[in-house]
């Protein structure tokens, strides 16, 4: 299941579109109506929305997803065929043409599984090393996004370029307990507990 099927949305849509898929999708998989069970299919859900809502991973996915149907598509129309129609002086090229292609059908597949994983590197590296683009805040707290603390104990994203009281480290359901060096703050769109840890003194 690739991002788009995750939120339930088309490959085409708008960037509301897809935080109104993710808004559902988040809700559907929330550990408060799940329990821990859902906590994997919420990281996922959670995935989706971090590559689908900036606009620069999204262009790389859908470069990636784009490549990977073009060697599907290269693989399955790409098998010889016309056996059955070879005539008696066709035999040496018929007996020779399984011998060849048996071979092939290995080192294309093994290709193929090589081509996948390098891109998956790729982008995994370009994550963790690149230059990373600040994405616009969104009111939908994730790890690292940077907040504002209220007095009722709410946590508001802002963007981490300008003035912030603190970081996400976690989010938990409202039944659990945040790690012990971090502070509880409700988000504010109501999905859950934003466990945080403060900036400067």
């Amino acid at each position: 299941m690739n991002h788009y099927q995750r939120l339930g949305v088309p490959t085409t849509a708008t960037r509301s579109q897809v935080r109104e898929g993710y808004r559902r999708a988040a809700r559907a998989a929330h550990p408060d109506r799940h329990g821990e069970a859902s906590a994997g299919l919420m990281a996922e859900v959670n995935e989706a929305w971090r590559v689908l809502g900036d606009s620069n991973r999204r262009g790389r996915y859908d470069s990636e997803l784009a490549a990977i149907a073009a060697h599907t598509d290269a693989r399955t129309t790409g098998t010889p065929t016309g056996r059955a129609t070879a005539g008696t002086h066709d035999a040496p090229a018929a007996s020779v043409h399984p011998g060849s292609a048996m071979p092939a059908r290995v080192p294309w597949r093994f290709m193929g599984a090589m081509a996948v994983a390098g891109v998956a590197l790729v982008v995994v590296a370009h994550v963790f090393t690149g230059p990373q683009v600040e994405s616009v805040p969104d009111g939908i707290l994730r790890t690292a996004d940077c907040v504002v603390l209220s007095a009722t104990l709410e946590a508001s994203e802002v963007a981490c370029s300008g003035a912030h009281d603190a970081v996400v480290s976690v989010l938990v359901p409202f039944d659990a307990t945040c790690p012990s060096d971090t502070e509880a703050y409700r988000d504010r769109q109501g999905m859950g507990i934003a466990c945080v840890q403060r900036v400067g003194p």
